[in-house]
């Protein structure tokens, strides 16, 4: 017989491929799909030592699905002859039921286990296995009843093996072994009978028939009552069962109803087999988790079932923080050696969490667990102090050294483990002087010193371990360095005081007394600061916006023409003369010149006639582009700013040749392109933007799914036309958590989007791949991954973070974006926090000075006694106070 070449062929593909893979899998152990395809190759071409290998590999790292145990059981029974196989294939049964809800690993484990029948306690053995397959299958409303027949087929099989032979004579112990076992056989078929299952009249049927020949009498009315008090459960379930039977996954809304009617008959087995149900089929699902064993700890507290379910829980979602600290304290709870409960918190440090509260959450947990166990019940308080105070060192080290430098999170502004490390300390052998050097390294960050909770936090901590000395010495301190914007100084000031008075001497006070009147003297001088400032920046906004209004208007200012966006004089008035912190931009208010005084006495601030203008400060240029822009539109294309059926593009290249005609034929896609205008200045150079109108209104919504496509390798930016006074930027992403997108960043900057959508394509239905770019169109690096349900997201966060794409190793995880607007805290230190500043229409401190004329830097001016419209002091209080006069606002702008 010839060889078959196309096999070979066939076998040699094979073979390469399983090389590739599994290079592929020593770049990237955690690639899930990887593991899978090699384990299916090497089952197709028998390499059967190799696949067991490979498969004891996967286990190791992942729980294994349904499938892939009934296949490896499949193939080790094939090869299992000696005692020593049987005995590992059985260890393999225990390990398969371990992952997740199966009867169909329960039934193939029974099946097997049948062998056992005829040998010593073999019987006892294989009744045991059948009854811890009840236990966990035997209520499965579906599948459930296949293990009840199962357990009574054996039952019977022991029954026949004890039947006298035809013709032989029963003696009185062979005819008690019959009627025992006979009962066993009854006693499956009532304790079935009382359980909900499907079709569970087809097995009163059998019951029936069965009675017949055993039974004596008619069915005992207990069965009958469990019955039908069965039966009526069953009515309700089924309509549980057929939501989840017509529900797509991930039916998470169908199993909470299901768990949510379980937990109203308040029966622990039957809640616990749905939580398992639903876990199987949301494996991903860690909210899901955290409800099971939240049950499972309120119920049980402690025990096997508990500690289980935290480990598969840990092997499904090692990303969840929370499941890892469950984990420690429940191995606690079951009073597990040390070095068991450290295994845990080594490998979640090592599996790496996406935000830096999460570390200390588990670090926190830890030293619980370290102070439980030694600082009070060992036989050596000295050196169970000493192991406390080894791992605090090694938890904050971590913290401030390896999480912190990688997130821009505060994730403990408050320094709360080191304040828990100093008061355990305090407690210890060396009392007091240990926890000062804590405190005193706390101290030494800045962010620290402006932070008065830790401040009290270190004065409690002299009141209970230390003396009056220190305490009085730390609360000096904290007025001088105390933040004076927030609040803090002031509250300082006030513990000082009540110090000296419970506990200090005369001479105490007084010196206490000098220390607060000068913090607070600077304190108050910062807020006048701050006022003045304030009034004087936003009346220069106001004349400034005045200026560029009518010069964007492209007309004479009119000085009775009636403001555009104020309904009567009363309501303008309001807007551009009392209420300072009013949101609407100033650059939209107009003034209605009037010389009448308004309520409170003061005159109406009459308009500027266009002649005479307020004189910029030294240094102010005006918005060139908005000048040339204005002066280069024309009529044309400023009639364009609203038009519904025109859309406004930017972004542009300046480099592009003939814009025009690209950009008619890229909207050509979208339907009939009208005009299209590119705008250039007076020189005819291309300014990057301009305006394309379709003949058909529907055609704009076409052309707003063309924002960011490339034009030349430049991202083209596409947007509703408005006028111009109305456009805003419009972030077109969520700016918070979406479980099902993926943040993917350390990227190749040569990686395309069709390369990450083919890579994410493997572990579930991507909607798009999205690299974020800058306005040049080159990569950051960093990229979006939509899925379309959170259990691929997060299956891909498992399976992808860490691993190697184009040469880079990439770091994947939920997308979960800061808030917009906010300042990064990006390299500051740990618990850093900003101190309050005066923010400006330019930003935050000294860049606002540039907005004062030099004729105003040299004038002293001192404290009016009523500040315009608003203020905030220091700690950021509103101040009400009257409006200006004309005659105070000609004062500011007064020369020396």
């Amino acid at each position: 017989m010839k060889d078959d070449p196309d096999s070979d062929e066939e076998e040699e593909v094979n073979l390469a491929e399983i090389k590739l893979l599994n290079e592929k899998i020593s770049n990237s152990p955690y690639n899930y799909q990887a593991h899978v395809d090699r384990i299916a190759l090497l089952r197709k071409c028998g390499e059967f030592e190799n696949l067991s290998s490979a498969r004891h590999k996967m286990k190791d790292l992942f729980p294994l699905t349904k499938q892939l145990w009934l296949e490896w059981l499949e193939d080790e029974q094939k090869f299992a002859e000696s005692e020593d196989d049987h005995q590992k294939l059985e260890s393999l049964f225990e390990l398969a039921v371990q992952d997740y809800l199966s009867c169909e690993i329960w039934l193939e484990y029974i099946q097997y286990s049948i062998r056992y029948i005829g040998t010593s306690d073999g019987v006892k053995k294989l009744r045991n296995l059948a009854e811890r397959a009840l236990s966990s299958v035997g209520l499965h409303v579906l599948k459930g009843s296949s293990v009840w027949e199962a357990y009574r087929e054996i039952e019977s099989a022991v029954l026949a093996t004890i039947q006298p032979q035809p013709g032989s004579i029963t003696t009185p112990e062979q005819n008690d072994q019959i009627i025992q076992q006979t009962a066993k056989v009854g006693l499956l078929f009532t304790r079935q009978l009382a359980v909900p299952l499907l079709n569970m009249e087809s097995t009163m049927v059998e019951y029936e028939e069965w009675w017949k020949d055993n039974g004596d009498g008619e069915i005992p009315e207990s069965v009958l009552h469990s019955y039908d008090k069965a039966l009526e459960q069953m009515e309700e379930l089924k309509i549980m069962e057929l939501a989840l039977e017509s529900a797509e996954s991930p039916k998470t809304e169908e199993y909470n109803a299901y768990i949510d009617h379980e937990m109203k008959s308040n029966n622990p087995a039957r809640i616990q087999c749905i939580y398992e149900r639903a876990i199987t089929d949301n494996c991903l699902n860690a909210q899901l988790w955290m409800d099971y064993l939240k049950y499972l700890t309120n119920t049980l507290k402690s025990g096997p079932i508990v500690l289980s379910a935290y480990k598969r829980s840990v092997r499904n979602c090692p990303w969840v923080a929370k499941l890892w600290v469950g984990l420690v304290l429940t191995l606690e709870r079951n009073s597990e050696p040390q070095n068991k409960v450290e295994e845990g918190l080594n490998e979640a440090l090592a599996v790496g969490f996406s935000s830096a509260s999460e570390y200390l959450e588990l670090w926190r947990c830890w030293c619980d667990y370290i102070r439980r166990t030694h600082e009070e019940f060992t036989e050596n308080p000295q050196e169970g102090m000493t192991v406390v105070r080894t791992e605090f060192k090694r938890a904050t080290s971590h913290l401030l050294n390896e999480v912190l430098p990688g997130f821009s999170e505060n994730a403990d502004h408050d320094y709360t483990m080191w304040i828990y490390w100093a008061n355990i300390e305090a407690r210890g052998s060396q009392g007091i002087d240990e926890a000062r050097k804590i405190m005193e390294e706390v101290m030494k960050h800045p962010d620290a010193r402006l932070n008065w909770k830790i401040w009290e936090q270190y004065y409690h901590l002299e009141r209970l371990h230390g003396d009056l000395t220190h305490a009085r010495n730390v609360l000096r301190h904290a007025v001088q360095s105390s933040a004076a914007d927030d609040g803090s100084a002031e509250s300082a000031c006030e513990f000082l005081i009540r110090f000296e008075r419970e506990n200090g001497s005369l001479s105490d006070l007084d010196e206490s007394i000098k220390k607060v009147e000068g913090r607070m003297s600077k304190v108050i001088k910062r807020r006048e600061k701050v006022g003045v400032w304030i009034v004087l920046l936003v009346f220069m906004l106001v004349a400034f916006a005045e200026e560029r209004q009518k010069k964007q208007g492209g007309k004479k200012f009119d000085k009775n023409k009636k403001p555009r966006h104020s309904p009567n004089k009363k309501e303008n008035r309001q807007a551009t003369k009392r209420n300072i912190s009013n949101t609407e931009p100033q650059e939209n208010i107009k003034r209605k010149r009037t010389h009448s005084p308004n309520k409170e006495g003061f005159k109406e601030p009459a308009a500027k006639s266009p002649e005479k203008t307020i004189a910029p400060p030294p240094g102010y240029k005006p918005d060139k582009q908005q000048g040339q822009e204005n002066a280069t539109i024309t009529s044309d294309e400023r009639t364009a700013e609203g038009d519904k059926h025109t859309v406004f593009i930017s972004n542009m290249s300046y480099s592009v040749q003939s814009p025009e005609e690209k950009l008619k034929i890229m909207f050509g896609c979208c339907g009939d392109v009208k005009s299209v205008r590119v705008v250039r200045d007076h020189k005819g150079k291309m300014r990057g933007f301009g305006f394309v109108t379709f003949h058909q209104i529907e055609d704009v919504e076409k052309a707003l799914n063309l924002d960011r496509q490339p034009l030349e390798g430049r991202p083209l930016y596409v947007s509703r036309n408005t006028e111009k006074s109305n456009r805003q930027k419009v972030f077109k992403y969520e700016t918070k958590i979406e479980k099902h997108k993926l943040f993917v960043s350390g990227l190749n900057f040569a990686t395309t989007e069709e390369t990450l959508q083919k890579v994410f394509s493997e572990h579930g239905v991507v909607k798009s791949a999205r690299i974020v770019v800058t306005k040049g169109g080159k990569s950051k690096g960093i990229a979006f991954i939509e899925y379309e349900n959170e259990s691929d997201a997060a299956q891909a966060v498992m399976k992808m973070d860490e691993t190697e794409m184009d040469g880079f190793t990439i770091k994947v995880a939920i997308s979960n974006p800061p808030p917009r607007g906010r300042s990064s805290t990006m390299g500051k230190s740990l618990g850093q926090v900003e101190r309050g500043t005066t923010v400006g229409s330019r930003g935050k401190g000294k860049s606002q000075v540039t907005l004062i004329p030099r004729s105003l830097q040299s004038s002293k001016v001192t404290k009016p006694d009523t500040i315009g419209k608003q203020e905030k002091d220091a700690n950021d209080n509103t101040i009400h106070s009257k409006g200006l006069s004309n005659r105070d606002f000609a004062g500011l702008y007064s020369n020396p």
